[in-house]
């Protein structure tokens, strides 16, 4: 932010001239305002620029000018009181991610050991019993791993001794065999 000789305003950045606090205003309130209007903007686009919508950008902006409002000084630069506002954005926004990935990890307190949860469907669940029983024992194996218990192709080569590619293969035939099996009459 440069000054701009014939008014005694800054110019920031973008071009447009910002009126400075004068050393015989009253500080306290007129600060405040001022502070709030000429880097209100800069600090929305930086929050926006970190969470992706509009409300929380919104919503973090006006923390941060309400956190501000404490600890604000009026005898510091222009450059000093943008720099603290970004450091007051940027504990704003680490608040704000710590609270939001926070909010599930109850989940995590579950007891792993117990059993799943009943199947739901016990129809679909026939069917695909027989369908994999129509199967050979490797293609049957591949698709329980990766599909009714949701192992990655990189675990199931693991638990059966499988390079990746072969998994791969041996899923591709499975499926196209289990295709032509659940089209033939029973």
């Amino acid at each position: 932010m440069r000054e701009d000789e014939r008014t005694g305003a800054a110019v920031a950045s973008t071009g447009k001239i910002v009126p400075l606090p004068h050393a015989d205003a009253p500080h306290g309130q007129d600060h405040l305002t001022w502070a709030y209007q000429t880097h209100v903007t800069a600090i929305y686009q930086y929050i926006y620029g970190r969470v992706g919508n509009r409300p929380d950008a919104e919503d973090l902006t006006a923390q941060v000018f309400v956190k501000a409002i404490n600890g604000m000084r009026s005898d510091v630069s222009v450059p000093e009181l943008r720099s603290w506002l970004y450091r007051v954005a940027q504990t704003t926004l680490a608040d704000h991610w710590r609270e939001y990935y926070a909010e599930g990890t109850g989940e995590l307190d579950d007891d792993v050991t117990q059993p799943p949860a009943p199947r739901e469907n016990p129809e679909a669940i026939q069917r695909v019993d027989s369908l994999l029983a129509t199967l050979p024992e490797s293609y049957r194996r591949v698709l329980e791993l990766r599909f009714l218990r949701g192992y990655s192709v990189r675990e199931t080569a693991q638990e059966l001794n499988l390079s990746e590619t072969n998994v791969k293969v041996l899923q591709f035939r499975a499926l196209n065999r289990a295709g032509r099996e659940r089209g033939r009459p029973s």
